[in-house]
């Protein structure tokens, strides 16, 4: 199926003030556990940044130094562009002209291009690479540009604007509200819908299990990833809001990650964020923004494994993403560091802002 191994971050909007719920019911963090390490360091690798000025550039991860870079030009420099790590190319959609380039990141030069029109707003355009191709989904319209640049466009059933798209190892999923696509990635035509018991949030797929999210809802839905039926659910104890997913953890409204396989919860924070949040080496890596800290859990016995300080580029507004690579895990705030996943310790390669304007930039990992 090959799908993406990376996480795309574009500019953050910040973690706002951090409130503890009325109906939120408190307790103790999860304490670190000390546990030796089983697993070999991550992995450096190289990273790409882009900023709206329409460069496109190779970062080395353990000096910050830039090694290589490509012109990816647009007309607003305000709109950085979608970058997407896959079958060995780094993808590059810009959301101003609807250009895609396709850049091999060995070389550091434009091996395809291809034109795709984008939508507003902004986010109505949707982006993942999976089955050799890189998918653009939007309101009424699934496109697919392949490795040689040739774009194909199929029509999606009337009045479907996606909010989620996750591929599996046989079909693409999309979601809209109550509404579940399943495409076949080789034949975009073939499209069979279904019903979802609840608006759609999230989707994710692990474990062999393809899990839905619902809008401001306790509850998580694991679908089976063949036919999309409904064959479990999993509530958030203290019906805790389920924001986010990252594999088979729900990121919850009250500070707790919830593994949702057994049920296992761990207390990350004592206030309501969005813990940003994504699975890489075998663990969880959990964002507290309101503490500066990267939390790694273990993603088999769910012990707290470090907390690791990170320096905010901003101390008035901490807010940061985390990118996963095949083997690495990176903090993205404008900048980006590095997390050492031998020494659980994060350092900063490059420093903030990036870019021109402020407009903010982009990162992909290989």
């Amino acid at each position: 199926m090959g799908a993406a191994l990376v996480l795309v971050v574009g500019l953050l909007d910040g973690c706002g003030i951090p409130v503890r719920e009325g109906d939120c019911p408190g307790g103790d963090i999860t304490p670190v556990t000390a546990v030796a390490a089983s697993r070999p360091p991550a992995a450096v690798g190289a990273l790409w940044v882009a900023d709206g000025s329409g460069a496109v550039r190779r970062i080395d991860g353990r000096t910050g130094e830039a090694t290589a870079t490509v012109a990816v030009a647009g007309v607003d420099p305000r709109m950085v562009p979608a970058l997407v790590a896959g079958g060995g190319r780094l993808w590059v959609y810009r959301f101003d002209t609807g250009a895609v380039a396709l850049i091999d990141p060995a070389r550091g030069v434009v091996a395809g291009r291809a034109t795709v029109k984008p939508v507003t707003p902004l986010i109505d355009n949707r982006v993942l690479y999976a089955y050799g191709a890189l998918w653009i989904v939007q309101p009424g319209r699934l496109w697919r540009i392949t490795v040689d640049g040739k774009v194909s466009g199929t029509a999606l059933p009337d009045g479907f604007q996606p909010w989620a798209a996750v591929a599996t190892e046989h079909w693409l999923w999309l979601a809209s509200g109550k509404r579940l696509l399943r495409v076949d990635p080789a034949d975009p035509a073939d499209v069979a819908e279904l019903a979802l018991p609840q608006s759609a949030g999230e989707l994710s797929y692990a474990g062999g299990g393809l899990y839905v999210t619902g809008i401001n809802s306790a509850v998580v839905h694991r679908l089976d990833p063949v036919t999309g039926a409904v064959v479990g659910q999993t509530r958030l104890r203290d019906d805790e809001l389920a924001l986010s997913l990252a594999g088979e953890w729900a990121m919850g409204n009250c500070g707790n990650v919830v593994r949702l396989t057994d049920g296992l919860s761990v207390r990350v924070s004592e206030v309501s964020q969005d813990l940003p949040s994504v699975m890489a080496l075998g663990d969880l890596w959990v964002g507290d923004e309101i503490a500066s800290e990267v939390v790694r859990i273990d993603g088999a016995s769910g012990e707290v494994r470090a907390r690791m300080p990170v320096a905010a580029a901003d101390p008035d507004d901490p807010a940061f993403g985390l990118l996963a690579g095949k083997a690495s895990v990176w903090v993205v705030d404008g900048g980006v560091s590095r997390v050492d996943a031998g020494r659980n310790q994060v350092a900063r390669i490059l420093a903030a802002p990036i870019g021109a304007g402020g407009a903010g930039l982009t990162v992909a990992a290989f």
